[in-house]
């Protein structure tokens, strides 16, 4: 036999490994009638409380929606569903950033993606600019 499975030694009389007494049932009863009491005092307070702050928020909720409706824009309200509006403005926002494509092809200016980009910066480094001269105003 392992000594895992060996049964715990006697201390002072007490045999196993656990307690052989109960908990009071006196201590278990008080306990429970102690919270069913908590809880009904705590019904009667509310039931004389909420009537007092019931018109407060009441008076709070109508302010809120006359602060909505100055926020509102004049009708008509044009979006029919800004929900899917913003759906497809985001579409084409990740459209331009993961694909190539002209901004302006008279000038030559092209956009790419933008994760080609951040490996060429990788491979090349960042150009270097050349500070703007100073100006009478700046040597001040």
């Amino acid at each position: 036999m392992s000594a895992a499975h060996q049964p715990l030694p006697k201390k002072n009389g007490h045999g196993g490994g656990y307690e052989k007494q109960d908990v009071g049932f006196r201590f278990a009863m008080l306990f429970i009638v102690g919270i069913i009491v908590f809880t009904v005092l705590t019904m009667v307070v509310l039931f004389f409380v909420y009537p007092l702050l019931a018109p407060q928020s009441a008076r709070a909720r109508r302010e809120t929606a006359a602060e909505v409706q100055k926020r509102l824009p004049p009708g008509p309200v044009l979006q029919a569903n800004p929900a899917v509006d913003m759906q497809r403005f985001r579409e084409q926002e990740q459209r331009k950033v993961s694909t190539y494509g002209w901004v302006d092809e008279r000038r030559g200016i092209v956009r790419i993606p933008v994760e080609r980009a951040m490996e060429m910066v990788a491979q090349r480094g960042l150009p270097q600019w050349q500070p703007a001269p100073a100006t009478q105003e700046t040597k001040r």
